[in-house]
């Protein structure tokens, strides 16, 4: 009979671990940041970024969204869905961050190609999202002051591209979203030093973390080579929808100088 039991334990045990899992990879957490910058505009101060990474299979929380207020952008960081995921899924979750009534922009990450890319690139086009492949794309104040959002595609088109989105690149402030941030690490040293923020996600967090190991490390700041870089954890799974010690997270980020 012990032997019984102590199997009964077991099972719930692992039962309640999965459960907690699962929860945890669709529980929401809002991240909410002030991110000051070196050569960022006096007149942009204030800018605010909603920034969601990782979205793969899940629907966009409509709780989630309706809890954000005042947003000047939505930028999506990469993998907004990977393969056997519907596009009327993807259509779904641009309608959604579109309630935020703010311009939609789109970098590729290396899980977006897994179906017809194509289809979604029009899709995205359709629907008046912005999409940066090694592009870029400037604000300009009513004071005159600029500043760049550089989108970087090191998947479908190689790295050695990346001087494109610098090419358009003229405001003195150049924040790059590029999906994996390891990739960041690979661009020429020339153009590192032109970037006063990195964006990224790609990693999860590790996404299962035990004792606070993972496969990979935390999200947040972080600095390559002096370079500020910003990483999520990400909105969704990847392989498994579970998460532990990690978060399902979306930011919303206060750009200042």
């Amino acid at each position: 009979m012990t032997f019984v039991y102590i199997l009964i334990l077991l099972i719930t045990v692992a039962a309640l671990l999965v459960f907690h899992m699962y929860r945890k990879a669709n529980t929401d957490f809002i991240d909410e940041r002030v991110l000051p910058i070196r050569n960022f505009p006096s007149s942009f101060d204030g800018v605010r970024i909603f920034f969601i990474s990782d979205i793969h299979r899940r629907i966009i929380d409509n709780q989630t969204i309706h809890a954000i207020s005042s947003i000047d952008m939505v930028i999506i960081g990469g993998d907004l869905m990977e393969r056997g995921v519907p596009l009327e899924n993807v259509r779904e979750n641009i309608t959604r961050l579109k309630q935020l009534n703010a311009p939609l922009y789109f970098i590729w990450g290396n899980n977006d190609y897994e179906g017809d890319y194509h289809d979604l690139d029009a899709m995205l086009l359709d629907e008046s999202v912005h999409i940066l492949g090694n592009s870029a794309v400037q604000f300009e104040s009513e004071a005159g002051d600029t500043f760049n959002i550089l989108g970087i595609d090191p998947y479908l088109h190689h790295e050695g591209k990346s001087g494109f989105a610098f090419e358009g690149a003229t405001g003195r402030c150049k924040i790059m979203v590029i999906h994996d941030p390891s990739m960041f690490e690979e661009l020429p040293q020339e153009q590192q030093e032109q970037v006063d923020l990195v964006l990224s996600g790609h990693t999860h967090g590790g996404q299962i973390r035990f004792m606070g190991l993972g496969l990979s490390e935390r999200g947040g700041m972080k600095s390559v080579n002096g370079i500020p870089v910003f990483i999520s954890e990400g909105y969704g799974t990847r392989l498994i929808p579970f998460r532990l010690g990690t978060r399902a997270e979306c930011h919303i980020l206060t750009i200042s100088d």
